[in-house]
Parts: C-alpha cells; structure tokens; sequence
C-alpha cells in the first residue's frame, strides 16, 4: 500500500513539473467546440461578460476602446461601440481554463484609413495567448489575407498547458499596386465572432498545491508508521 500511494504522488508531482508542449494557432472551419457564446450582459463598455452554452461559463471581454454587443445566427459577438471598431480585445475566462479556442475575426473596421484606388490590401495581426501558472506565448503576423474568408482561427493549448487569457491586436495592412510604393497602415478590428471554446481539465494552481499538501501528508503518515513499526520491533 506504501509503494503504491508513493508512486501515484510521484506520478502527479512529475505531471506538474514536466515540460509544457508549444500552443498552435490555424486556420479552421467546421462546427464550434463544445461551448458557444451565445449570452451576454451589459451595455457598451470596455470590459462586456459573455457567458457560454451549455454550461453558463462566465467570459470577459475587455478593450482600451468601448465594446458593443451584437448578435447573430445564434451566437453574440462584440464589436466596436463606433464604426472605428476596436484596436485590440483581451478574452479572460473567469472560473475556467481553455484547451481550445475557435473564432472569427471580422476586419477591417468601416472607419480606417484611406488606401488609393486600385491597391490590393493585405492584412496580419497578434495574438498572445497566457496560461495557468504563468508563462505565455506569441503569434506575430498572423496572415489574414484579404480578410474575406481567411479569418477564422483555432487556438490550442499544448500538454501541459491551460489558457487563461487571449490577446489580440497590432492589426495591419500592407497594401500594393504594380510598381508604386507599399501602403501600411495601423487598422481596428471590426468584430469578435462566432466564438467557441473546450474546457481544460488541467487542474488549476491552488487545485495542485492542494494535491501537493495531500502527498505531503501521506508521506507523513507513511513516515510515522514505520516508525511505530520500528518501535513495536
């Protein structure tokens, strides 16, 4: 019985300090993730809680500019409170962790600047994505294309890793025409959409030092008994 509770101990301590593996950013399509975000509370704001479907998980959404609420085949989306959009949005679950992120970035806002006739525009733009425990990780230019189509993404977090905040922003176009000089330009997001996400089952870090005290009282009645052991010998 000793051995085995000292190898389950061992077990889970070597879970907590092993390695995280690297989070990936992609293109997808095909249906959501097993929670939708479809309810919303609030007026404009910077900061607007969503909650998901099924399981009523509370998530904010917050930005330096003010927020609007919106909503459309079923799922509600956020969007500038103007028609300048917004220029960056900080998704923080509030109880919870994500192992998957699935969205749709509209871009580029009604109001922005005034690229010349007959220039093709490209657009890019960041995401750093934070986990439980600390440490993050960055996605830098993330290609969008022309933005009609090539915007939705599905964030996942690697082994060992659990999502607690996403950031997106710095988005920019790079816009050509034949031989005369490229335009870039700093842009607004338009709106945040169709977002979906899988919960983590990593435990959080209070659960672990939980975990971690519970081993170290079994390693103490462990101790303890062979000593009466011991003793009674």
């Amino acid at each position: 019985m000793r051995h085995m509770l000292a190898a389950t101990a061992t077990t889970a301590l070597l879970a907590f300090v092993a390695p995280a593996s690297a989070a990936t950013l992609i293109p997808t399509t095909g249906a959501p993730l097993s929670e939708m975000i479809k309810n919303s509370s609030g007026v404009d704001s910077n900061t607007i809680v969503f909650t998901s479907v099924p399981s009523n998980y509370a998530v904010d959404y917050s930005s330096t500019d003010v927020l609007h609420v919106s909503s459309t085949g079923g799922f509600a989306f956020v969007e500038g409170a103007t028609d300048t959009g917004f220029s960056d949005l900080t998704i923080t679950p509030e109880t919870v962790t994500f192992s998957g992120f699935k969205f749709n970035l509209q871009l580029p806002a009604a109001s922005g600047p005034d690229i010349p006739n007959g220039y093709h525009t490209t657009y890019n733009f960041d995401a750093q994505v934070f986990f439980a425990g600390g440490g993050s990780e960055t996605f830098d230019n993330i290609d969008l294309g022309n933005g009609a189509g090539a915007n939705r993404f599905l964030i996942t977090a690697g082994a060992g890793q659990a999502i607690d905040k996403i950031v997106f922003s710095d988005l920019e176009g790079v816009s050509t025409r034949n031989n005369d000089p490229t335009l870039t330009n700093d842009f607004n997001f338009d709106s945040l959409r169709q977002v979906s996400f899988n919960v983590s089952g990593i435990p959080e870090p209070a659960t672990w030092a939980l975990f971690i005290l519970g081993f170290g009282f079994i390693g103490g009645m462990m101790r303890a008994a062979r000593t009466r052991q011991a003793a009674a010998a």
